[in-house]
């Protein structure tokens, strides 16, 4: 393990992604991730499996998002053997989201690894919850390997929930 007196500040998650041997890191997102991520979320690919999302973005409301989000919002990009693959965020209302835009990544145990990440950072601000189409069985299956528990459902929407 690194023990530089930056990584003797971090917390206990963030010291294991800064292990050597760790392929898997992750920042928070940044003006300059904004274009790569604007690309992942305009694919149909990954927006069909969103929420609150039907069709592809505009740059303008894009970068409205950016700037406007909550200060208990956050937003990483996930990095895989130096490349940025994917987002994981936690919203104000303790809700969990993750996407992998770069599909070379999948099947690595990079969003398995970025989940348990998020949940152990913010374990202080369980129970965290999360929405998954019923028809996304990669999800469910990913949510429920990191102790995620359906614990309702909204129309097309599986309603989890992580809680220690």
């Amino acid at each position: 393990m690194v023990t530089t007196d930056e990584t003797r500040a971090l917390c206990e998650p963030c010291k294991k992604l800064a292990e050597r041997t760790n392929p898997i890191r992750i920042t928070p997102i940044e003006m300059e991730d904004l274009e790569l991520v604007f690309a992942w979320r305009s694919n149909p690919k990954i927006y069909r499996h969103f929420r609150r999302q039907d069709s592809p973005l505009e740059w303008d409301s894009h970068l409205s998002w950016y700037k406007s989000r909550d200060e208990d919002r956050h937003d990483f990009v996930i990095h895989y053997e130096d490349r940025r693959v994917g987002v994981v965020s936690i919203t104000e209302n303790e809700e969990v989201s993750i996407y992998l835009g770069d599909f070379s990544s999948h099947g690595h145990g990079v969003a398995t690894g970025a989940l348990r990440w998020l949940c152990e950072r913010f374990n202080h601000r369980t129970p965290l919850i999360a929405e998954i189409h019923q028809n996304n069985r990669a999800s469910k299956q990913l949510f429920e390997a990191c102790g995620f528990q359906q614990c309702g459902r909204d129309g097309e929407w599986k309603e989890y929930s992580y809680d220690l």
